[in-house]
């Protein structure tokens, strides 16, 4: 399994290689503020870094895969034409205006082309692969994909994938600068770093990003998948990136990152679980199973909805809070002492309410059809489940 994995300055690089273990598959992405969607790196600290990989010998790539238009598309080319384009092993590319002036202008640069933002289905990967022919080294695969369509899909290409094993996982990305003019002093500011909530939910602690290329928001929660390297490499997926650029993740993860890589650990230690400012998730890997849902949507105890139906639970926060979207009246009297739940798979949950709260942390003592509200975590409930005054006798 190789590890791909981002080095954004020399102090990481030197890091890396004070830690690299003998027999370490890997490859470094270089990149750069002005062609990478969220580096802070100038173009002069990336031909610095790119000066020491050819000393060492390191197999580095150049990353491209910022979106333009026309004005700063035409910026960009001009920028990639002056880079020492031969001292990398390949270019990311995500833009197709990029990935046709690579092809155009530079056919013996192989490519490693960015789908994470599409092309979910197998046709459309088929005619990326024959479009660029043996100038397309690898596709990058979106973390949108199931496992099951991962094996499909690595079974069917005979380019190589790469999935994203570690990291933060986009949400929304515009051009726009939308945080600038929240900024209450003026300053100029080419890399804003924030936290978002959100008002129609109880969803807080979006990571939010604004530089030159926009504004980008991230999942409350990231994605992980190390538990899993050895599924994925038995699906003939050999190449897995690990992002360490937010949340101080080099310097805290990556001996641990290459110690698994490397295979002198089995699974990743628990400290990064620990360490790590938001919960791990596996993302879609696990789910798109559509037997089982369809078992599920046929399961009449989870579709239960009779005079003591009160709701369904829409989001989870472990140990914390559960949301329950209500969608009867059961609640417009008084809320119940304690509510009966079933869970997707069928589980049956008691649960005691010793306070309901809205988002805003207001306790309640009734609530309305199409109110969202709060109620305690219990072990073992996932969205979906099912919410009851009482069980059916």
């Amino acid at each position: 399994m190789k590890l791909v994995t981002y080095i954004e300055s020399e102090a990481d690089l030197d890091q890396f290689l004070k830690a690299k273990k003998p027999g370490l598959d890997y490859e470094l992405i270089l990149g750069c503020d002005a062609l990478s969607r969220y580096s802070k790196t100038t173009i002069d600290e990336l031909l610095t870094l790119v000066n020491l990989a050819v000393k060492d010998n390191l197999p580095v790539v150049l990353e491209w895969d910022a979106l333009y238009q026309e004005e700063r598309f035409q910026k960009a080319k001009m920028i990639i034409d002056h880079l020492p384009l031969h001292d990398f092993k390949a270019i990311r590319v995500q833009d197709p205006g990029a990935v046709h002036y690579i092809r155009t202008q530079f056919p013996w640069m192989k490519m490693q082309v960015i789908l994470e933002n599409g092309n979910h289905n197998l046709e459309g990967l088929k005619k990326w692969q024959e479009y660029l022919g043996e100038q397309c080294e690898r596709l990058i695969l979106s973390n949108e994909l199931s496992k099951e369509m991962l094996k499909d899909y690595a079974g069917e290409l005979k380019t190589p994938i790469e999935i994203q094993g570690f990291g933060r996982i986009l949400l929304f990305y515009s051009p726009r600068l939308l945080l600038s003019p929240l900024e209450k002093e003026e300053m100029k500011k080419t890399y804003i770093e924030a936290s978002g909530s959100s008002e129609e939910s109880p969803h807080t602690g979006f990571p939010l990003i604004e530089n030159q290329h926009g504004t980008f928001m991230f999942n409350v929660k990231d994605l992980s998948l190390l538990d899993h390297l050895k599924e994925i490499e038995e699906m003939k997926i050999h190449h897995v990136r690990v992002d360490l650029r937010f949340d101080h993740g080099f310097e805290n993860y990556l001996n641990s990152m290459i110690d698994l890589f490397s295979g002198e650990i089995a699974e990743i230690s628990p400290e990064v679980k620990k360490l790590h400012p938001r919960p791990l998730i596996k993302g879609f890997y696990n789910i798109n199973k559509t037997d089982v849902l369809f078992t599920k949507l046929k399961n009449k105890r989870t579709q239960r909805q009779d005079q003591n139906y009160v709701g369904e639970i829409v989001d989870v926060e472990r140990d914390q809070q559960l949301a329950l979207l209500i969608k009867t009246e059961a609640f417009k009297e008084g809320v119940a002492s304690s509510v009966f739940m079933i869970t997707p798979e069928g589980k049956e949950k008691t649960l005691t309410l010793p306070w309901v709260k809205l988002s805003t942390g207001e306790e309640i003592k009734s609530a309305g059809k199409n109110d969202l509200v709060l109620i305690p975590y219990i072990n073992g409930v996932t969205v979906k489940t099912q919410v009851y005054t009482k069980a059916r006798t």
